[in-house]
């Protein structure tokens, strides 16, 4: 379907959902609702869409919001059309404002947010939706993610929400949120371009809302989108989230340690060490693991 915006760029739209296939959640079958969003990235769509159709849970509502693709990212879409929910494409004001507008569209109880690019595990839904079910009332649900960058083993990380206010400690992927979660404690800051899952996540935390770790992988990620390129922009935005919640001289600390360990990071990549970097986070990864077991059994 083609209808044109006020900015008179067209706004392509298809889906099931457009034939009257809408879905719902029944007893004991949460509907879980998947967003992604892109922009212009054609080689990189397919793989995340296949990798959200192939899921071992399959009462599952998945959305596209294409930011108004110019590189045939709209075609795949048309191609796949029959098999997502819905899709549309049109000009938006960022990956927010995206994010917004599929959790606005979203039927289900638990929405989770998957860029183009990334990738979920065929179980990941399934081991959400069990958490979901053995723990109704938390508004939250995140895991493990594997990262992976060219030239270099991958790593796996543990989300740590009780680190979120001292980094960003928890991994958008891996991250499920119910509905009336986003209700409740609000949206995307669509005044943040990089850090707007973080800004979200600690804004929920510090308003109270509880977080459920799966101890599992749940997505993979490049370590080559927006965030990573623009490091310096995000830090920046993690910077102004942490102002609002924080002391002055404790927002500086944690921003001057983040930019310390990035250039650090850079260096001994460029020196051909970035395994030296990667130990020192596996190292990192397993310390806050065997903390946060401890402040459990305490």
């Amino acid at each position: 379907m083609t209808a044109t915006n006020p900015s008179g760029f067209p706004r392509l739209e298809g889906g099931k959902n457009l034939d009257g296939g809408c879905k719902s959640s029944v007893p004991g079958r949460p509907l879980v609702s998947i967003i992604t969003v892109v922009l212009n990235g054609k080689d990189r769509l397919k793989r995340t869409v296949e990798s959200v159709l192939s899921q071992s849970y399959d009462h599952i509502e998945y959305i596209v919001i294409d930011g108004g693709s110019d590189d045939g990212s709209v075609d795949v879409l048309r191609s796949l059309g029959s098999t997502i929910d819905y899709w549309v494409s049109e000009l938006d004001k960022g990956i927010a404002a995206a994010f917004n507008k599929g959790i606005a569209l979203a039927r289900g109880e638990i929405i989770g947010l998957l860029n183009a690019g990334d990738l979920y595990e065929r179980n990941a839904a399934a081991a959400v939706v069990d958490a979901y079910l053995a723990s109704p009332r938390t508004d939250v649900f995140c895991g493990s993610i594997r990262l992976k960058e060219a030239g270099a083993p991958p790593l796996e990380c543990n989300s740590s929400p009780s680190r979120l206010e001292k980094e960003t400690s928890v991994y958008h992927p891996t991250t499920f949120v119910k509905r009336t979660s986003y209700e409740r404690y609000g949206p995307f800051d669509e005044g943040y371009n990089y850090a707007m899952d973080y800004e979200l996540l600690l804004r929920f935390r510090r308003s109270g809302a509880s977080f459920y770790v799966l101890k599992t992988v749940l997505a993979e990620m490049e370590l080559d989108g927006i965030s990573a390129t623009h490091w310096r922009l995000g830090l920046n935005e993690v910077r102004r989230a942490r102002a609002a919640y924080f002391s002055p001289a404790s927002v500086a600390y944690h921003h001057s340690k983040a930019v310390l360990l990035n250039i650090m990071a850079r260096g001994l990549k460029k020196l051909g060490m970035l395994n030296v970097y990667r130990a020192y986070w596996r190292f990192q990864n397993l310390r806050t693991g065997h903390r946060e077991k401890a402040q459990q059994a305490g």
